[in-house]
């Protein structure tokens, strides 16, 4: 066995080069393999945790052969290879870096997933998987600054209380559940739901093709609760361009929302036998 392995210059920097560029551990191990001009048979990796060495993978011969040895650079990251012979200290070091950085790359795609899991998580009402109040009023503002004339539908639903007490929590989640499905179904493509709380949804629509009357109309019957006696939708309307500015639409959609309520509230007291 030679004391040690002689590359050419070319076979050294091609190596060199294809280490640099490789996308995973395994594809830095069989590229270490391959472009060794055969002088090695086979590699494991390895990686120090806590102490304890942890295997990362092969290339070659399936057996763990060879001695682990820390890389320069990296000494977290332990090489065995067979045959046994001194590998290049440029190899070794271009090997580690990759591994750095590989490692590095693969922890900030793990830190992106998570902190795209929480930025969903801050914007969904648990219950619904609704957008919530901070994502309606992010859009709110989106569709202020884009100087649009979109409309607030403001929702809250007359005898869910009672339902709720009667018959328990569980089948009053289901309701408000079951009337976001709704709501996103009828609304699909034209506007966007929110869950404000409690039995209190918001509707809203930027582009809108309709005459304020026709959309009124539309929306009095369409977004109904369609499925459960005594318990209905109190809906109010209001309009970008019937207002100065952003909350005084909000106000005003909750006004009519409340008159629709107080009227039905009205309308079922005048309704009752008398006592």
């Amino acid at each position: 066995m030679q004391d040690e392995w002689v590359w050419s210059a070319a076979d050294h920097e091609t190596l060199l080069l294809t280490l640099a560029v490789a996308e995973s551990q395994q594809q830095l191990l069989d590229q270490l393999v391959e472009g060794s001009a055969k002088a090695l048979k086979g590699v494991t990796l390895w990686r120090r945790e806590e102490g304890t060495l942890a295997f990362q993978g092969w290339s070659g011969t399936e057996d763990r052969e060879g001695r682990p040895v820390p890389l320069y650079g990296a000494p977290n990251y332990l090489l065995g290879w067979t045959p046994e012979a001194p590998l290049p200290v440029s190899v070794q070091a271009m090997l580690g870096l990759r591994l750095l950085y590989l490692n590095a790359l693969h922890e900030k795609r793990q830190l992106n997933d998570r902190l795209s899991v929480l930025h969903h998580a801050a914007l969904t009402d648990p219950l619904t998987g609704l957008d919530n109040r901070r994502a309606f009023d992010t859009d709110l503002e989106a569709a202020e600054v884009a100087q649009e004339d979109y409309v607030v539908i403001i929702i809250d639903l007359n005898g869910f209380k009672a339902l709720n007490d009667k018959f328990g929590h569980a089948l009053g989640d289901s309701l408000l559940r079951g009337y976001g499905v709704w709501l996103s179904r009828v609304t699909h493509g034209r506007a966007q739901v929110y869950r404000l709380g409690g039995d209190e949804f918001v509707v809203l629509m930027r582009h809108v093709s309709q005459s304020p009357e026709a959309f009124s109309v539309w929306a009095m019957e369409r977004l109904q609760v369609p499925f459960v006696d005594g318990v209905s939708a109190a809906i109010g309307i209001a309009w970008r361009h019937e207002c100065d500015e952003m909350r005084a639409v909000l106000g005003l959609a909750d006004q009519r929302m409340y008159a629709v309520k107080k009227a039905a509230l009205s309308s079922s007291e005048r309704s009752r036998p008398p006592g």
